[in-house]
């Protein structure tokens, strides 16, 4: 009952400590990789700290208005399988162990724990076999399992007794399954284990058994001393190896620069506007930049410098209705309403709009858990610079009093530079009935309202971390 105890107190060491590395065993050069690959014999299941990467990521978004860009707040954090594996050869080397014998260690012990079943089996089919009497004797089938596969008998004496013993349990065990009560289920219950648990003499054909089960027994005591001997040395390797992955990990989170990068290339966003007092207009808008945390690990104030760029993607709708913006709609009604005269032509080139815009944010992360919205102090509408084209010709005629001879033509040449306001050079001619004619030229600049075209640079920014 002791050896039992014994073993299974060492089978529990085993299944919550898997397995380890023998000092008593010769030892060899280091094996294994030393690059991103596993070292060969090495459990990391047992080292808590991973190798999950270098880097951390975050997503943030940056709300301006009805805008929203998308950005990542990085972290150069954790361990890589390089990292990890330097530790583990480097605590490998200063505990006089290797690799290899590790692994020979993880065999022994597997070994171990299988021919503990074995035994374990054996005790069972013995105590079964206990309540079989043999025919017209008064032993029973257990009692002669032990004395032939228990004792030391030579190896022809043995092989005899171990072939009586078994066909005597075989009849044992075919009459007494017949009985009924307790030795009737006892039998049956022996005979449907046979093929599952170890009996009648099988134990000697084990690896560790040899020709008796005292040899066996003997071999197993010094597996089992060898595992004792080396638990604790490869625990405590484990441990190192964990505590030193770990304590890297958390100098390099504590060292690290966090930076909340916004890529240009992931942030083209459009949206509608309305210009000079015409709706239904597209302008697009792009957002780059970096913020970087002045501290050390994911909280801490951040600062930097973003840069917007926006421009017109199509300004169709004020093109085909120059006439109608909020500046030049006074002015040219009164051709059509009082004049009487009719469009006849209305052409330009594509209306170009550029804007490039910075400006510097900071704010302050405080916890780094859930969804966090820190109060951001600046604005990205510094250093505006805007780039402007209008080029808009028409030409009106009025042909009210051609019958008589007279009639009217009137050309403008409408230009802007600007998105607040827009020249319009006109040039009239009046043919009478006479022949005479009477021209009027004018060239005047008129404000227009440019609407909510640059809209995004008049909302506050908001910005969003998701750290769940």
């Amino acid at each position: 009952m002791k050896k039992i105890n014994k073993i299974i107190s060492v089978l529990l060491a085993l299944a919550l400590a898997i397995i380890p590395s023998l000092p008593i065993l010769p030892a060899s050069a280091e094996g294994g990789a030393s690059g991103g690959g596993e070292i060969v014999g090495i459990d990391y299941s047992r080292i808590t700290q991973k190798a999950d990467g270098g880097k951390r990521n975050y997503p943030v978004e940056l709300k301006l208005g009805n805008l929203t860009f998308s950005g990542e707040l990085i972290g150069e954090i954790g361990i890589t399988m390089e990292e990890l594996n330097a530790i583990i050869n480097q605590t490998l080397s200063e505990k006089g162990l290797t690799a290899e014998r590790v692994a020979l260690v993880r065999k022994i012990a597997e070994r171990v724990q299988s021919d503990a079943k074995l035994y374990w089996g054996d005790q069972v089919a013995e105590g079964l076999l206990s309540y079989l009497q043999i025919p017209g004797t008064a032993f029973s089938v257990g009692d002669y399992y032990d004395y032939v596969v228990h004792d030391d008998l030579n190896p022809a004496a043995f092989s005899a007794k171990k072939a009586a013993a078994e066909d005597a349990a075989k009849a044992g065990l075919k009459a007494a399954a017949k009985a009924g009560g307790r030795v009737g289920r006892v039998a049956k219950a022996t005979g449907n284990a046979v093929g599952k648990i170890p009996m009648l003499g099988q134990l000697v054909n084990t690896a560790l058994v040899a020709n008796s089960w005292l040899d066996g027994s003997k071999r197993f005591d010094e597996y089992l001393e060898l595992l004792e001997e080396n638990l604790a040395i490869i625990n405590d390797f484990y441990a190192a190896c964990s505590r030193r992955a770990s304590d890297l990990a958390e100098s390099r989170d504590e060292g690290s620069t966090w930076k909340i990068r916004f890529d240009k290339r992931k942030n083209y966003r459009t949206y509608n506007c309305t210009f000079w007092g015409i709706p239904g207009n597209i302008m697009s808008c792009e957002i780059s930049g970096t913020l970087t945390n002045s501290g050390k690990g994911a909280e801490g104030t951040y600062s930097g410098t973003l840069w917007l760029e926006f421009s017109a993607v199509d300004f169709s709708q004020v093109e085909n209705n120059t006439e109608k913006t909020s500046g030049l709609k006074p002015v040219i009604t009164p051709i059509y309403t009082t004049g009487g005269y009719t469009k006849t032509s209305d052409t330009g080139g594509k209306t170009t709009l550029r804007c490039e815009s910075q400006g510097q944010l900071t704010f302050y992360i405080a916890g780094t858990e859930g969804t966090v919205k820190p109060n951001v102090v600046g604005s990205l509408s510094n250093d505006k610079e805007i780039t402007f084209s209008f080029d808009r010709s028409f030409e009106w005629h009025n042909e009210r009093y051609a019958a008589l001879g007279s009639h009217g033509i009137t050309e403008a040449v409408v230009t802007g530079n600007s998105i607040d306001s827009v020249r319009m050079k006109t040039f009239s001619k009046v043919y009478s009935d006479n022949g005479r004619v009477e021209s009027v030229e004018s060239d005047e600049t008129y404000g227009m309202d440019p609407g909510d075209v640059l809209a995004p640079l008049d909302s506050d920014p908001v910005i969003t971390i998701r750290f769940s």
